[in-house]
């Protein structure tokens, strides 16, 4: 029960619980939370997350040894709180596997992952293909209790909960047959190009080359055909070239040269490292995912109605330029920003920040849930990933820049923040986004009706749905 600091991955998030508790089963977390009923009671799972849902001044439960694997009869797996995604992942393909969804990266402990809508492309978000969970909580008298969650509004709230339902100590979830993806690299010159090609590769991934503003695209689609013969050497590249010499040229770039040198890294030298049309068919989890999480960084994420994707594309681009001092907003996007009383706003965020990452474009189909990025939709949404690679200390204009951000493409594209990462949109705007903020609120107050797993954060959340 010692107390220490706790940051989390990026270092944005950093603070002091009044105590830290390790469970180790269900009865201890239920002695704990009786325990401590009086108090503010958060979990922490990896802390590979952006966003202050794990801060707290109270009590902190932290599940790390809770990360049991059992696969069921029915297909299903059934899974530990604080299991990473990486090791259930490798658990499944010993039983030829896998995971409906996978996202970019595995390191999140899978309730983390779940309560905050973890999505891949192409696919729904893993909170979809939430089965069961099994929650600790208090009931109406105030007694700590188990519940099991399986049907009806209460299952779609608990699959993507932001932990304020309860304590999660197991999911489970649908898994599916293990599977090749076959992959290759295309240039397009505009974004309706590259979405044009996610009919023939349903689970393709697009980035916008900042400074160059053409687009590069991951093309996927599953494959029958065996690994290919040189699909080791195309893991190679993504391991040395891609996802360490890349990312170690970012941080040289970001932390001591001239900001001219970042443009002229991604306009004229990352194109070339590219390699186009090269098709390889690996196991999916090979395919489909990166080790993004060796350099530190920050991230905010965005996700557009499909319909709306090309207008975002064009607003992103010129306000990236404008935050830069290199550019001006359209008339048309300028009479839209003024519309949305977002004008003003930008004054104060002309020459503060210097976009130095791809913008990764992906698309998630609508989830049967309330509250993940794309819940309660009749479209597919595409995520948005703003990435920022600056030290900790000098992060002051990768804020600004999200700030009007998020506020921008909330008005003017009704776009959903993640919950995991940064996300500085205030909760009156937030939860104007999802129309069943409500009813989610509802299922909430029968799992905690004094509002025990609550934070600040998420406190002023929910006061704003009852204003």
């Amino acid at each position: 029960m010692a107390t220490h600091r706790v940051s989390n991955f990026g270092a944005n998030v950093c603070f002091q619980p009044a105590t830290i508790i390790h469970p180790t089963t269900e009865d201890e977390i239920l002695q704990a939370l009786d325990h401590h009923r009086d108090q503010s009671i958060r979990v922490v799972g990896a802390l590979h997350s952006w966003s202050p849902l794990v801060e707290t001044d109270g009590v902190l439960l932290d599940l790390s040894q809770m990360a049991t694997i059992s696969v069921n009869h029915d297909g299903t797996v059934t899974v530990g709180a604080a299991c990473r995604i990486e090791t259930l992942i490798s658990a499944l393909n010993e039983q030829g596997l896998t995971l409906p969804s996978l996202g970019l990266i595995q390191q999140q402990a899978i309730a983390g992952a779940t309560a905050t809508g973890t999505h891949g492309s192409g696919k729904n978000s893993l909170s979809h293909y939430v089965e069961r969970v099994r929650i600790a909580h208090y009931d109406s008298s105030g007694r700590a209790v188990v519940s099991e969650i399986v049907e009806g509004d209460a299952i779609r709230a608990a699959r993507c909960s932001l932990g304020t339902l309860g304590v999660i100590t197991e999911v489970t979830l649908t898994t599916r047959p293990q599977y090749n993806v076959e992959e290759h690299f295309e240039s397009y010159a505009t974004i309706a190009e590259a979405l044009h090609a996610v009919d023939d590769f349903p689970v393709q991934q697009i980035f916008l080359v900042p400074w160059k503003w053409d687009f590069f695209a991951q093309l996927r689609v599953e494959s029958t055909s065996p690994r290919s013969r040189l699909a080791w050497l195309y893991r190679l590249y993504w391991w040395l070239p891609m996802d360490r010499l890349l990312h170690m040229s970012i941080y040289i770039l970001v932390r001591w040269l001239p900001w001219s040198c970042t443009r002229f890294f991604w306009k004229r030298l990352v194109p070339i490292t590219v390699p186009l049309r090269w098709k390889v068919v690996d196991r999916s989890d090979h395919q489909l995912t990166m080790e993004h999480h060796l350099f530190r960084h920050i991230e905010i994420e965005e996700f557009v109605p499909e319909s709306r994707v090309e207008d975002a594309v064009n607003f992103v681009r010129q306000f990236i330029e404008y935050c830069a001092g290199l550019g001006e907003f359209s008339d048309d996007l300028q009479a839209q920003l003024k519309e949305a009383d977002l004008w003003n706003s930008m004054a104060d965020i002309r020459g503060c920040y210097h976009h130095h990452y791809v913008i990764c474009i992906r698309k998630i189909l609508p989830d049967d849930t309330m509250l993940s990025p794309t819940a309660s939709d009749d479209q597919p949404r595409h995520a948005f990933s703003f990435i920022s690679y600056a030290p900790p200390h000098r992060r002051d204009g990768f804020f600004q820049f999200a700030d009007v951000l998020s506020q921008a493409m909330a008005a003017l594209f009704d776009a959903r923040p993640h919950w995991g990462k940064h996300c500085p949109l205030p909760a009156d705007k937030v939860i104007s986004l999802y129309p069943e903020f409500s009813q989610f609120n509802a299922v909430r107050m029968q799992y905690d009706p004094q509002g025990r797993f609550l934070n600040g954060w998420l406190e002023n959340l929910f006061q704003a749905t009852m204003t």
